[in-house]
């Protein structure tokens, strides 16, 4: 059988290549796009560098459990671009980072992904395929506002391939870093350790990326399969990382101690710098490796064994607004607080894809069939409007403030219920109140009947308050005072 109709062959491997290619589009289509923009002159950019540089910023920023923010990226093409343009304003450097970055995003696209059609040979007939990839995505920070994390793909463009072993690949790179090392030659060797702390950065987000399924949905995992294995591997290779790389480190401090050359001792320590960032991540990865046990355990515990929470339902009334009527404003307040934080839904996140936004707010509603029987139209009934208080109770009240001066509510209350139904004193009260808040004129007579307070607090079983002092006078009298 030849090469050609081997089922699932790569043939020549094309699509590897392919895929290479596809992912360095987006980077390389960048320069003809700038052209484009007629409404901006920003002829001199070198956009592929610029591109380069965001995306080795968020690699080198990123760690397993944070992103880059936007501000330092945007601040680190910022750097770039005045070098290529120094005769250029700070604002027009800051237009073509922000444009970078919302490309290499790929802002303006539903899912914010690259495609690209490769090709596969399965039984002798030729298959399309689609290759669907990011560079940079937003992501939630630890504090709720987004962050920028690299993809493999993007690492996998500053270090030049795609679908490889990354592993293997470390290895390599390692490996290359030490021959060039013990030959002496630094200049050849500083690239070699970048080239290594990018395949650091890229194998802690491989594995950080196979783990994070675990959090999504602990079921969805096998912990002898998957998580176990990757583990054991992981802190295997971790291991044998940085012993290798510590020798390095020890053969660089050596040969700082022995050279005569003024150029050695920088470069070698540039290069220590940089390996000792690859001994820092490993060590963060490993720690966090060390941990996926309790975690995968947790996990179980919260998201399979914990029982749905029970639910009791508030009295505001009782439970709530009683209680708080009771106290001042200053104690009051956060308990109010506290409770409106616990009883409202959760906010969204701080990252909003503005396009699904706006999709969401254009649809329009579902029509729906009015004699699907799931809405019963209420039938309401004839109901008597009833008064609060009788015609009798308003004339008892009206009987006694006729004849009211210099009285207080507290001996219009009781007169009241000693001569009229339990509920009149109410309408009493009522009455009384409103004649302290607008006073009764009496144009016929001249006379005007008010309710004033003196500070007298009333003593009574169902009211409490100011125990108003109900006077009549006449309306050049009380104009006077």
């Amino acid at each position: 059988m030849s090469e050609a109709h081997r089922p699932g062959r790569d043939t020549l491997g094309l699509s590897t290549r392919v895929k290479a290619l596809a992912v360095a589009d987006p980077v390389l289509d960048l320069e003809r796009r700038k052209s484009l923009l007629t409404s901006r002159d920003w002829g001199g950019y070198q956009m592929e560098e610029l591109a380069l540089t965001a995306i080795d910023t968020v690699t080198l920023k990123m760690d397993f459990e944070d992103g880059a923010r936007h501000e330092d990226v945007v601040a680190a093409v910022i750097r770039v671009a005045e070098l290529q343009m120094p005769t250029r304003s700070l604002d027009q450097h800051t237009d073509v980072a922000r444009w970078i970055l919302d490309s290499l995003v790929n802002v303006g696209t539903v899912d914010r992904d690259f495609s690209h059609m490769y090709g596969l040979v399965w039984d002798g007939t030729y298959v399309s395929h689609e290759f669907s990839f990011k560079l940079l995505r937003e992501v939630v920070g630890p504090d709720g506002r987004p962050r920028l994390r690299a993809s493999n793909e993007a690492i996998a463009v500053l270090v030049g391939a795609v679908d490889i072993d990354i592993a293997s690949e470390q290895v390599a790179a390692d490996a290359k870093l030490e021959a060039l090392v013990r030959r002496g030659r630094l200049a050849d060797a500083h690239r070699a350790a970048e080239m290594a702390l990018r395949r650091t950065v890229q194998y802690a987000e491989y594995i950080r990326t196979r783990l994070e399924g675990m959090r999504r949905d602990v079921r969805s995992v096998d912990w002898v399969r998957d998580v176990r294995r990757t583990q054991a591997e992981a802190l295997e290779h971790i291991e044998d990382r940085i012993n290798a790389e510590s020798v390095i480190k020890d053969n660089l401090i050596q040969m700082m101690d022995n050279s005569t050359e003024e150029a050695t001792p920088a470069q070698a320590a540039e290069l220590i710098a940089i390996l000792e960032e690859c001994l820092r991540r490993h060590a963060m990865l490993q720690a966090n490796l060390q941990e996926v046990g309790e975690r995968f355990r947790a996990e179980q515990e919260r998201q399979i064994f914990v029982p749905p929470p029970s639910r009791s339902y508030v009295d505001l009334d009782r439970q709530l607004l009683e209680p708080v009527l009771e106290l001042s404003v200053r104690q009051a307040l956060p308990l109010l607080e506290g409770f409106a934080s616990a009883a409202t839904p959760p906010r969204r996140p701080a990252v909003v894809y503005l396009p699904d936004l706006i999709t969401g707010l254009m649809t329009l509603p579902d029509e729906r069939d009015s004699e699907d029987g799931l809405i019963t139209e209420p039938e309401f009934g004839e109901a008597d409007d009833d008064p609060a208080f009788s015609e009798e109770q308003y004339a008892a009240v009206e009987s006694l403030l006729a004849h009211a001066d210099g009285i207080r509510l507290s001996a219009l209350l009781k007169a009241v219920r000693r001569a009229a139904h339990c509920k009149t004193d109410r309408l009493l009260a009522l009455q009384v109140l409103a004649l302290f808040g607008a006073p009764r004129y009496d144009a016929e007579h001249c006379m005007t009947l008010a309710a004033v307070a003196d500070d007298e607090e009333l003593d009574d079983e169902v009211f409490a308050g100011n125990d108003l002092l109900v006077v009549r006078g006449l309306i050049a009298d009380s104009l006077e005072r």
